[in-house]
């Protein structure tokens, strides 16, 4: 039989017999009789074992070692962690692993913890952060170093900022490696006081419950922190009084589907804190004997924060995704609706005469005109409308509409008002805003069927870094608009899905689903987000968040001019970008019909070939977005670096970031909205050519 002798510092020195397979090694004090060691699940809370073993046992990466930096017992979570196995890692120098502890010192780990880089093995670098102890009562002192890798969290684009510890299998690994009892009084005291300074310092909260009763049995201190109660009243209660209603079910399946004697680990259980918050936890418990009764030892972590930035993103993603569906839809609609706009008013210039055709052509290009508004809404929840921004006085504003407002809700709606002298003013487009305060009363009005309060508020509001998080935007400061009212409220099912267009509570044909979503569209084009908080039978609050702009006033662009005659004398040339064939043949018939000679493409290049040919241009009309690679931005930028002067009008269903708002801001330069009118594009062609004649 071969044996090796280990002296662990203020213990007796023991010969261990390393040949023979047992549940747990047998050990063989000096006197040479076999004492065979006992399974883990019959050990009890007070039970003798040693220093390293009871290291070896713990979840986590642990390191204990001595004040030369020697390792003198390392858990099973370090084996894995540094690819060394036990025997290796023993009697290690601790710069082994961890090459920077001995130049930045303990000092610096022990004030409460320290980022080290540690190389495992194989020479792979980790980054790690190190929380350092001492054992009281040990001798020697030895340091016992907790290792959390950083790697995962280095990699989440937010930062998680609670640890994630994984528990193995405690009892598995006791019954496995677990070494001799003490069999003094002295060493039982010890290694009580050991465990217990261990399971106190675990900064995730432990308890230890009875598999019998559920009472509570132990508790430490991080989970008297966690969930407010004191020790006292933790050990009078059961681990049913911290799960909400909502869980008991749960909880008692689960209770009888676990095997006595497991490991388990179970996911998003919600615990109920002693203020009454519930916050979302990963459970770890294995089985263990409590003086003489079984019992299971279980870890909590907090996953609320993790949870909360994952279904944030989950959301985020879904809203992004209908969004370019919507604007998709809302861009081929638009095409739809310029091609019947432009042939109705043909069809209306060939009838001029004949009254009932153009009374249906009338009521024809109504329906078109609901249909732009229809897309326009479309468009706004997904962020893609055009914009015209300026700096906004929202209490000036929020005032001008109080006639507009009174109209809308009735007699049986009060609205209260009340917005202070020094709030913030915004840069949005007004016609936007006001469009979306009006939709937010209405909304508020229709919460109320029996009358209410509406009360419309302002406030000036700084979010720091966590809660811009937690509302999707940037640190800073911001003003607010709050429309409250004393509804019915909405349901927390519901509440989810408010903001998705064509979603509504409403009755049959008493709504369009399409109101909140283009505020909250309208809110992020703007750089803001909606935040909606409501609960059944208390009303509705929602809050407008608005980027704050510290200018006071800006210049205002003049209008347009009014309606003058058509084009005449010398023929001018046109160059008509458009790939819709429909839309292009129109626009070529138009054009020509008002006195210029057009020439027409439908992608960049076929452009750019048929400008190479014509030699000179008088105007360009491009659609922006446009197939083939090249937009109608790229070929405008082309043709103005040859021909400065040349006027430019560019056309788009809908707004992305092909066009360059500084670009807008020059006069010879206009941005045509489809689906628009023969009038419209008549002034715009007369705003472009009379500004390209006064700089010339």
């Amino acid at each position: 039989m071969t044996v090796s002798r280990v002296l662990v510092p203020n213990w007796e020195c023991f010969t261990i017999n390393t040949e023979r397979p047992l549940h747990g090694p047998s050990v063989v004090p000096d006197n040479g009789a076999m004492v065979p060691m006992p399974p883990v699940s019959e050990l009890s809370w007070g039970a003798d074992f040693s220093l390293r073993a009871m290291v070896r046992a713990l979840p986590g990466v642990l390191l204990l070692f001595d004040r030369n930096g020697l390792i003198l017992a390392a858990s099973g979570g370090a084996e894995g962690f540094f690819d060394y196995s036990a025997d290796e890692l023993i009697g290690k120098e601790i710069e082994t692993l961890l090459p920077e502890f001995r130049r930045r010192g303990h000092a610096e780990a022990a004030k409460s913890h320290a980022e080290f880089t540690a190389v495992s093995r194989h020479g792979t670098a980790i980054p790690v952060e190190v929380r350092l102890g001492i054992l009281d009562g040990a001798s020697g002192d030895p340091f016992l170093a907790s290792i959390t890798d950083l790697s995962a969290r280095r990699d989440l684009e937010i930062s998680l900022k609670h640890s994630r510890l994984e528990m193995e299998r405690l009892r598995d690994m006791l019954a496995e490696k677990s070494v001799k009892l003490g069999h003094s009084e002295e060493n039982l005291r010890n290694n009580r006081e050991k465990f217990r300074y261990l399971f106190e310092r675990n900064p995730l909260p432990m308890w230890l419950y009875s598999q019998e009763t559920l009472r509570f049995l132990e508790v430490n201190e991080a989970a008297l922190i966690r969930y407010g109660y004191t020790r006292d009243e933790f050990l009078s209660m059961t681990i049913q009084d911290i799960r909400p209603e909502g869980e008991m079910e749960r909880l008692r399946k689960n209770l009888g589907s676990v095997d006595r004697d497991s490991y388990q680990r179970s996911r998003n259980w919600r615990h109920r804190t002693k203020e009454g918050k519930l916050i979302e936890v990963d459970i770890f418990s294995h089985a263990v004997t409590y003086e003489g009764t079984p019992a299971r030892m279980v870890v909590a972590l907090d996953v609320t924060e993790r949870n909360t930035t994952e279904a944030q993103l989950r959301r985020s993603q879904k809203m992004d995704a209908i969004g370019q569906l919507t604007g998709g839809i809302a861009h081929d609609f638009n095409n739809l609706l310029m091609i019947i706009l432009g042939n109705l008013e043909g069809i209306a210039d060939e009838a001029a005469d004949n009254y009932r055709i153009r009374e249906m052509v009338d009521d024809a290009l109504s329906s078109v005109a609901r249909g732009a508004g229809l897309t326009r809404r479309m468009l706004a929840y997904a962020r893609q409308q055009s914009l015209e921004a300026r700096i906004v006085d929202l209490r000036l504003q929020v005032s001008e509409m109080a006639d507009l407002l009174a109209r809308s809700l009735g007699e049986e709606i009060r609205v209260e008002q009340g917005l202070p002298d020094d709030l913030w003013k915004t840069r949005v487009d007004p016609s936007q805003l006001e469009s979306a305060i009006l939709n937010l009363v209405v909304n508020a009005r229709d919460a109320m069927p029996h009358g209410g309060t509406i009360i419309i508020s302002g406030r000036n509001h700084t979010m720091d870094a966590t809660e811009a998080l937690t509302h999707e935007l940037p640190a800073g400061d911001y003003v607010v608009l709050d429309v409250k009212d004393t509804g019915t409220g909405i349901s927390r099912e519901d509440l989810e899905h408010v903001l998705e267009p064509f979603f509504t509570t409403k009755p049959v044909n008493k709504g369009t689903g399409l109101g909140l979503s283009m505020v909250y569209g309208f809110a992020k084009q703007s750089g803001g987000q909606l935040g909606i908080t409501s609960e059944l039978g208390s009303g509705t609050v929602v809050s407008l968040y608005l980027p704050r702009v510290h200018e006071q006033t800006e210049t205002t662009a003049a209008e347009p001019p009014a309606s003058a005659p058509i084009h005449s004398g010398p023929r001018k040339t046109v160059l008509l970008v458009e790939d819709d064939t429909s839309i292009r043949k129109m626009l070529e018939r138009l054009l020509n019909h008002m006195g210029y000679e057009a020439f027409a493409a439908e992608d960049g290049p076929s452009a750019m070939a048929l400008y190479e040919r014509l030699g000179e241009i008088d105007m360009l009309i491009s659609d922006v977005v446009l197939p083939n690679g090249m937009s109608g931005v790229e070929i405008g930028a082309q043709i103005t670096a040859r021909q400065p002067d040349i006027p430019v009008i560019y056309m788009s269903g809908y707004t992305r970031n092909e066009l360059n708002q500084s670009a807008l801001k020059d006069e010879k330069v206009f941005l045509l909205q489809k689906p628009f009118r023969r009038d419209d594009l008549t002034r715009a062609i007369q705003l472009v050519t009379s500004s390209a004649t006064k700089q010339g």
